[in-house]
Formats: structure tokens, sequence, C-alpha cells
């Protein structure tokens, strides 16, 4: 009885397995860029010369240079979500290698696998606040200027970037607590 008791009283160690969860969290980047590649080629098939908004006032229509910044901000994305896919098979490759062993860059101070796990997490923000800006461009395109006053384009932008940036600080926080938590692990 008495070594029941000893037994339930001695704490239980969990194991903490980082590289599981920086490949995860690769796989979850990879998957995400993915889907919003996918929202950069519906952009683009929007930007057209000439098109009119839904508004029936012609100042109120988006002129040529919103629609080439809509071009631009949307390979702008794409450009960016791929570099992140990219970077995030090159971290799960690093970690398949045995990164502790396996250094391409060495430093004192300097781990070539944090190094592009941040990478890959920034570009994949920058890709997320371009696709937005891109999407506030189409909004505008579509159904009509902010500046003019047009109720509906004004719902859809403030509800995109309260949304989105509501979205993008979890998504940034939560890429935080991974980061600290695989730079404490290491100490």
């Amino acid at each position: 009885m008495e070594r029941r008791l000893a037994e339930r009283e001695r704490p239980i160690k969990v194991e903490f397995e980082p590289e599981s969860y920086v490949v995860a969290a690769m796989d979850d980047i990879f998957n995400l860029n993915s889907v919003l590649t996918f929202a950069v080629f519906v952009g683009i098939s929007q930007a057209s010369p000439g098109s009119r908004s839904l508004e029936n006032r012609d100042e109120c229509n988006a002129g040529p240079k919103m629609a080439k910044m809509l071009i631009v901000y949307e390979v702008l994305a794409f450009s960016f979500f791929l570099f992140s896919s990219l970077f995030a098979k090159l971290v799960k490759l690093l970690l398949s290698l045995n990164g502790k062993k396996f250094q391409i860059i060495k430093g004192r101070d300097f781990n070539f696998l944090h190094y592009m796990w941040h990478l890959t997490a920034m570009t994949s923000v920058i890709g997320i606040v371009l696709l937005m800006l891109s999407v506030v461009n189409l909004v505008q395109i579509q159904i009509g200027l902010y500046s003019c006053g047009s109720s509906e384009a004004r719902i859809a932008i403030w509800g995109l970037c309260t949304v989105v940036g509501t979205a993008l600080i979890t998504y940034v926080l939560s890429l935080s607590i991974g980061i600290y938590g695989m730079l404490i692990e290491k100490t």
C-alpha cells in the first residue's frame, strides 16, 4: 500500500519534443500559404481595365492605377507565400536530417534552423498583409471607392481589416510563443 502511495506522489515527467511542434507549425504554414495562393489567383482574375463598380456614380469607379496596384499586391503576396512555403519545406528537411548535428552555417550564437523558422513565419505574415491590401483594392474596384462614401465598401474594408488584423495578431502571437518555447527548451 505504501509503495502505491509513493508511486502516486512521484511527479510525472513530461517529455517535450520541440522538433515535432516545429514540423507541425511548418505544415500549418505551408497549408495556409497554399490556400492563400489560390485567393491570389482569384484576385488577379478580377483586375480588368475599364471595369465599373456597383456604385452608380462615375466618380466612384476605380481607375487603372488601382487595378495595377491590385496586381502588384497579388504578385508580391504570391511571391512571399511561395518563399515562405519553400523555406518551410527546408526547415522540415533540416529537422529530418537532425538539425542539431547538421549545421549548414556554424556560429557561436547562430542557429540556422531558428533563422529559417523566423524567416518562414515573417514572410508568411508579409504575404497575408499584402493579400489583405489587394482585397481592399478589389473591394474598391468592385463596389466603389472608399473615398466616395460607399457604405458597403466601408463595411467590407473595415470588416476585412478587423477580422484579418485580429487573426494576424493571433497568428503572430502563437508563432512568438512557439519560437519562445523552442528557445527556452534549448537553454
